[in-house]
């Protein structure tokens, strides 16, 4: 395998570094930056996936919880949302905001590699800058299908491939590499959109579980922004 030029190498170790000290918490809070509104558009993104009320959510790569407090909005009070993180730090940043909150339909959960750990099957799984990260996915979806209710659905939301930081870090993946791997697991594209200007957001479900209508093919088709 042709291994990445050293630069990208030392650029990549830098950051994880960084996620092992002290820094941790706060390159998290700096995540929940609320100057990220102005380009992540959470309330758009809560409005296009349509949750309903009670509904479960995993919030798949949670962070510092910048999407875990929208999710909980949208379940309301009967619903729950499951801050799943790998690394605890994130988890207890997030635990220390929901006791100040007083949000009781926030549940973190520490997952590991190869395992989401949702403590009960879920309505949607949402993940927000994640994807590209996850090692084997093909796999991991394909199992994590059990863990979804019937018409259950899963939201990914990623960087296009293209910037600066994709010169530093060339592990992120363009849309069409995401539909393709998630076909492979044994979904189907059923929503697209192209609201994001530095991201893709894409929706998918188990074929049986949602059958397109008009609407959804005409979303589901490729929009391209560049």
């Amino acid at each position: 395998m042709i291994s990445k030029p050293l630069h990208k190498h030392l650029a990549a170790s830098f950051i994880l570094i960084l996620g092992f000290t002290g820094c941790a918490e706060v390159n998290y809070q700096r995540l929940n930056d609320p100057a990220r509104d102005t380009w992540q558009k959470p309330q758009g993104v809560i409005e296009q996936l349509s949750i309903a009320p009670g509904s479960r959510v995993a919030d798949l790569g949670a962070g510092g919880g910048y999407f875990t407090w929208h999710l909980a909005k949208a379940v309301g009070a009967r619903g729950m949302v499951y801050a799943v993180d790998i690394n605890k730090a994130a988890l207890d940043m997030i635990f220390k905001e929901m006791v100040a909150r007083g949000t009781p339909n926030v549940r973190p959960v520490h997952a590991t590699l190869n395992d989401s750990r949702f403590p009960e099957p879920v309505d949607l799984v949402f993940s927000c800058n994640t994807y590209h990260l996850m090692i084997d996915r093909v796999t991991y979806f394909r199992s994590l299908a059990s863990s979804l209710r019937p018409g259950g659905r899963i939201a990914i939301i990623d960087f296009h491939p293209r910037g600066f930081l994709f010169d530093l870090f060339d592990d992120r993946i363009a849309k069409e590499e995401v539909r393709l791997e998630m076909e492979a697991a044994g979904y189907r594209l059923v929503n697209a959109y192209d609201h994001l200007d530095r991201q893709y957001f894409q929706i998918f479900a188990i074929p049986d579980s949602k059958k397109l209508d008009s609407s959804d093919a005409k979303n589901a088709a490729p929009k391209d922004r560049e």
